[in-house]
């Protein structure tokens, strides 16, 4: 019998420790919590605690998407996504530009800035413009400075 004392200290505690954890399920957690009276929403949360939702039937759970792409049509747009990455890369590597030649760049930026003759405005633009400016301000009323 003194050998069966161990087992029965483990077990007598084993017993303890359920029961104090027993005692602290004695509440449900699916009731709703009580509700402070003095709130200006009371009785509206006291309705919608103790309120059932709608339960959807089978009839209204919607049709199959057909629209999704295939397997085959996302890893295209990876690849994609993938090419256009390791372009970048290519394109901005450390060895593909230079702080050198600034001068020659310039003169290239400002050729590629050109605008062509044909889209200067002339003198005769710039009168009609004006023309058409002015015409609009005699037209324009400014709104009565007191309401009537």
């Amino acid at each position: 019998m003194n050998g069966q004392t161990g087992k029965i200290v483990r077990y007598g505690a084993s017993l303890a420790v359920l029961a104090t954890l027993l005692s602290a399920c004695g509440t449900s957690p699916f009731t709703p919590p009580p509700v402070d009276q003095t709130s200006p929403v009371a009785s509206a949360a006291e309705a919608a605690a103790h309120q059932r939702g709608v339960r959807p039937s089978f009839a209204e759970i919607p049709a199959i998407p057909t629209d999704i792409p295939k397997p085959g049509e996302y890893k295209a747009q990876v690849q994609e996504e993938l090419a256009a990455a390791a372009q970048l890369k290519r394109d901005t590597a450390p060895d593909t530009f230079a702080l050198s030649d600034t001068e020659g760049f310039a003169a290239r930026a400002q050729r590629a800035a050109r605008v062509p003759p044909s889209e200067i405005p002339t003198v005769a633009d710039r009168a009609e413009t004006e023309a058409f400016a002015k015409a609009a301000r005699g037209r324009a009323t400014p709104p009565p400075s007191k309401p009537q």
